[in-house]
């Protein structure tokens, strides 16, 4: 079952962070489906991926898209920009127009911009 995390758990590591950030952003657009689709979704990913959390996709997001398109087909590119705009909102970096979307570069660019601007924050 898919659960939302609430606490950062003491973790001030950037890449934490920012895992936390997306997986929470994933598992909330996939909740739009219901918490039985949202676990499809894992299912799937554990199944062909061998990945048992969502956060896991976080260095390879494309897995990850490869899922909700083979799941979800024409309808996983709203989950997707769903997914975008929501761990955008979460870092406060604004999101670029464009009408090219790749989902995998708008992740990884959103990672590499967030720890840019949280370097080193370990306690």
């Amino acid at each position: 079952m898919i659960k939302m995390k609430n606490k950062d758990n003491g973790n001030c590591n950037p890449t934490n962070k920012f895992i936390e950030i997306y997986e929470q952003s994933i598992i909330e657009s996939l909740l739009i489906f219901g918490h039985h689709f949202a676990g499809i979704i894992s299912l799937h990913l554990k199944e062909k991926y061998s990945i048992l959390r969502l956060g896991d996709t976080v260095s390879n997001p494309r897995i990850l898209s490869d899922a909700m398109e083979c799941l979800m087909d024409a309808s996983a590119i709203i989950i997707q920009r769903r997914i975008i705009r929501l761990i955008y909102h979460r870092i406060g970096i604004e999101l670029p127009f464009s009408y090219y979307f790749n989902f995998e570069e708008r992740i990884l660019n959103a990672k590499k911009e967030f720890e840019n601007r949280c370097p080193n924050q370990l306690d």
